[in-house]
């Protein structure tokens, strides 16, 4: 993940005037060209503006939703058309990370509403039970193919929709079905005796 150099943090607030179009364009090819400053200097101005926008998504989330931001901004710095808005580019990815963040929340938040109260403590053979299940999925998950695993975690841990998955991995919605729908079907191959019959 991106960090600020010299240990910013998102809770040091703007001071630094946006730059204007000329001193922009420059701030830019130097981020480009993997200046950590010269990113700094880029964002900075924006930072108020970008935990508004995360706030008003989610205020419990907004801290993670700019960073995620940052650094999807620093990755992305390539897409960025000099001369158009800086500010929209990043306001743009704010906007889309806090409600995908918000989405996941919510969803996690109704499955363990779903979820069944145990009714009592796992006996030490369950917990190992459990522990070995764990491990067996994770060995199938590494194995599988770079994009297949990305899929696949961003659907089951995730829970990102396929429209989500295709965005995230560059692809798109029709290739992020099969993605994950190949890696489903290499799971429950592989690990069919840990299903319910």
């Amino acid at each position: 993940m991106f960090s600020f150099p010299l240990g910013m943090t998102l809770l040091d607030r703007a001071s630094t005037p946006a730059a204007s179009q000329g001193d922009e364009r420059a701030l830019v090819v130097a981020a480009r060209a993997g200046d950590g400053l010269a990113f700094r200097r880029l964002v900075e101005p924006h930072l108020p503006m970008l935990h508004r926008i995360a706030a008003r998504v989610s205020p419990s989330l907004a801290d993670d939703a700019v960073q995620e931001t940052l650094t999807l901004a620093y990755q992305k710095l390539d897409g960025y058309q000099p001369g158009t808005s800086f500010k929209a580019f990043l306001a743009a990815i704010a906007t889309r990370r806090a409600h995908t963040l918000a989405r996941g929340e919510r969803r996690r938040t109704k499955r363990q509403e779903r979820a069944p109260v145990a009714q009592a403590p796992a006996t030490p053979e369950a917990e190992l039970s459990g522990a070995e299940a764990a491990r067996r999925i994770r060995e199938v998950i590494l194995a599988m193919p770079e994009k297949r695993r990305q899929a696949a975690l961003l659907r089951l841990d995730a829970g990102l929709d396929y429209r989500e998955i295709a965005l995230a991995l560059d692809s798109t919605e029709g290739s992020a079905r099969v993605l994950v729908h190949q890696a489903l079907r290499q799971l429950r191959d592989q690990l069919g005796d840990l299903l319910p019959h």
